[in-house]
C-alpha cells in the first residue's frame, strides 16, 4: 500500500467535507444572511456550484492513480453488491420524493427574490416513507460501500466519505432541531435516523425537507 498517497487522498476529501460542512453550518449561514440580507436567496445557488467545481480536481486527482486491488466484489459478494445498490437506489428514490428539490437546489429562493417576495421557511412534514428520517445519507453510504473494486486507493476515500456522511448525519439532525423545532424532535421519535431497523414504511405520505 502507498500510504503516502492514502494519506493525500484522505487529506482531499476530508478538506472537501469540512469545507461542504462549514459552509452549511447554522454558525455560518447566519453570519453571511446578515451580510448578504435579501441576496441570501442566491446562497444555496452558489454552494451547489462551488460544491460541484472543488469535487472535480479530487475526483480527478484520486483517479491518477491505480490503486492495489484489495477486495473484488465477486462470486457470491456480488449479491450482497446488488442487494446494497438496490437499498441505495430505493433510498435516492425515497430521497427525491421526500425533499423539497427546487429548495435544496436554491431555485425555490432565487424565485421568491426576483419575484420580490420575503425568503420562504425550510419546509418540513412528518413522514414515514422508506423507514428513515435521512434516506439520501443512507443510501449514499450504501453506494459508496458497494461502488467498484476496493483498493488501498479508494479504501482512504471511502473510509472519509462513510465518516463524513455518518458525522453529517447527526450534524443535520442538531441543525433540523435548531430550525424546526419540536416537531422535529417528535419526528425523531417516531422513525429511525439513518437505517430502517422498524421495516420499510410504503405510505403515501411525502416529506418536503432540507
Amino acid at each position: 500500500m502507498n500510504l503516502l498517497v492514502m494519506g493525500k487522498i484522505a487529506l482531499l476529501w476530508s478538506c472537501w467535507c469540512f469545507m461542504h460542512s462549514f459552509l452549511l453550518s447554522n454558525w455560518f449561514i447566519s453570519h453571511i444572511r446578515l451580510r448578504l440580507n435579501r441576496r441570501f436567496a442566491w446562497y444555496r445557488i452558489c454552494f451547489n456550484i462551488i460544491s460541484l467545481v472543488t469535487l472535480v480536481p479530487v475526483i480527478f486527482y484520486q483517479l491518477s492513480f491505480k490503486g492495489i486491488i484489495i477486495f473484488e466484489w465477486s462470486g457470491p459478494w456480488r449479491l450482497m453488491q446488488i442487494c446494497l445498490m438496490l437499498y441505495g437506489s430505493y433510498m435516492f428514490y425515497v430521497g427525491r420524493k421526500r425533499y423539497d428539490l427546487p429548495f435544496f437546489l436554491g431555485i425555490r429562493q432565487a424565485r421568491s427574490y426576483l419575484a420580490g417576495n420575503p425568503p420562504e421557511p425550510m419546509p418540513f412534514h412528518a413522514d414515514y416513507q422508506g423507514g428513515i428520517r435521512h434516506p439520501w445519507y443512507s443510501g449514499s453510504i450504501a453506494m459508496v460501500i458497494a461502488s467498484g473494486a476496493l483498493t488501498d486507493i479508494t479504501l482512504a476515500s471511502k473510509s472519509v466519505l462513510i465518516c463524513y456522511l455518518v458525522i453529517g448525519t447527526f450534524l443535520e439532525e442538531l441543525k433540523l432541531v435548531e430550525n424546526i423545532g419540536s416537531p422535529y424532535i417528535e419526528y425523531q421519535k417516531n422513525i429511525p435516523m439513518l437505517f430502517p431497523w422498524r421495516g420499510f414504511r410504503l405510505g403515501r405520505q411525502v416529506t418536503k425537507i432540507l
